[in-house]
């Protein structure tokens, strides 16, 4: 990589980082409505090179090097106005967003020039402190989003940009939640974007109140309409148990999920879904040392489809999000978690060092050993599961909740599976990724 785009990354999130982006719209009183007009600036960039592993970016192969870059704009207005013992309150936004330079670095999702403007949330609803009922576009994010995280996945032709997740709000939904002296639960509708095949589904979700032992939940969801990724017909159940701290030792938590995929696939012949994923993760945090530091390991599994049975075993990945806890939860690696395995057919072991050196900054390393569950990638077979190895470095800034700077660097070599399928160079990645709130 050369040193004149480390020098340009650099000299760009210095700017950035000094620019003075701590005003925010005052709220505003209309009659008895209060109004809280907000925007959010978005801005990534990226330089790759040895593009999918020395394949070259797949809407252009001659591409073995590119830069990409996007920028978003999402101006909102949240009202809220006292209604029947309760509250009325609701939102809407609107997201500009385009991708340019070379276009999205893999080849797959965006182009240069993509843009689109388009509202991301528009929804209504009522809540006192037992009940809230709420219909239209809107967030809708369950546990640390491995399941329901985001109603978007984001494209050039339809979000105008992929790497800065600009549009999450669900296309459409209705959500009726009752919330108890012990457990919250949800019942919802919702249909997702494009990227996802315009997805309908329905569910209930559970969840504990959060307490020091824990965040604990279960939900039910059934696809009954999907165009993509062989989604329709799913019926899924998801048991999580979050931040779960070792008795004796405050300092440990476990995090774990189970998510088993049931029904029939209505797109391949209606036969059985058979498929299963899960996590388990432990996270210490060293609160002694000089730079306060959380060590953190991660094995996860998300089934493959067993090629020779009449069943479709391979675990679809739905709806994750992004940033639901931090950078990896749930795109497992900067490299294979966006451009090759997407949390399906897949074997992933995490290790994770993030120490704070101020409250202000963060310093990631994250190594990635990846492997396939089955010997296949997407149908194409291969000789071996061992798939790649990748190392993340990271640098976050943090300014309270208006400013957030993330750089860092993606490098990952490819094992035999991957070779492959693609060929057999290193694939790395220098970016940046800013939001700033206003």
């Amino acid at each position: 990589m050369t040193n004149s785009c480390f020098r340009h990354l650099a000299s760009i999130v210095t700017i950035f980082s000094h620019i003075p982006f701590v005003f925010s719209f005052d709220d505003y009183q209309l009659n008895d409505w209060t109004l809280r007009p907000a925007a959010e600036l978005r801005f990534g960039l990226q330089y790759g090179e040895g593009i999918n592993f020395g394949y070259g970016a797949i809407d252009n192969k001659h591409e073995k090097n590119r830069s990409s870059a996007s920028i978003s704009l999402e101006p909102e207005l949240p009202f809220t106005k006292s209604l029947f013992s309760g509250e009325m309150y609701g939102k809407l936004s609107f997201v500009g967003a385009t991708n340019f330079l070379d276009g999205e670095i893999s080849g797959q999702f965006a182009t240069s020039g993509d843009s689109r403007v388009d509202i991301d949330e528009a929804h209504v609803g009522w809540r006192n402190s037992r009940f809230d009922i709420s219909v239209g576009a809107q967030v809708l994010v369950f546990g640390d989003g491995l399941v329901i995280g985001d109603g978007n996945f984001d494209i050039g032709s339809e979000q105008g940009q992929f790497w800065l997740g600009a549009f999450d709000a669900w296309k459409n939904s209705a959500v009726v939640s009752v919330h108890t002296d012990d457990i919250d639960i949800d019942v919802f509708w919702l249909r997702s974007d494009g990227g996802f095949g315009d997805s309908r589904l329905f569910g209930i979700n559970l969840d504990n109140k959060e307490s020091m032992f824990g965040r604990y939940g279960a939900m039910y969801l059934n696809i009954y309409q999907g165009d993509t990724a062989s989604y329709d017909g799913i019926q899924a159940v998801n048991l999580r148990a979050l931040d779960v701290p070792l008795p004796g030792l405050e300092a440990v938590k476990f995090y774990g999920e189970v998510v088993l995929q049931l029904g029939r696939d209505k797109d391949n012949r209606n036969i059985k879904n058979k498929a299963l994923g899960w996590y388990l993760e432990a996270d210490y945090s060293a609160n002694w040392l000089k730079w306060p530091t959380v060590f953190a390991y991660r094995y996860s599994r998300f089934s493959g489809d067993k090629i020779d049975t009449f069943r479709n075993e391979s675990y679809r990945s739905l709806f994750y999000g992004f940033y639901a806890r931090e950078w990896d939860t749930f795109y497992q690696g900067e490299i294979a978690g966006e451009y090759h395995l997407f949390n399906s057919n897949q074997e992933t072991q995490f290790f994770k060092v993030r120490a704070f050196p101020t409250q202000q900054f963060a310093i990631t390393f994250y190594y990635f050993e990846h492997d396939l569950d089955e010997p296949h990638y997407f149908g194409t077979r291969t000789s071996t599961v061992d798939w790649a190895d990748e190392i993340n470095i990271g640098v976050e800034y943090f300014a309270g909740d208006k400013v957030y700077i993330y750089t860092g660097f993606a490098w990952s070599t490819p094992n035999q599976a991957a070779r492959e399928v693609f060929q057999g160079d290193n694939f790395s990645v220098l970016q940046t990724w800013m939001s700033f709130k206003f």
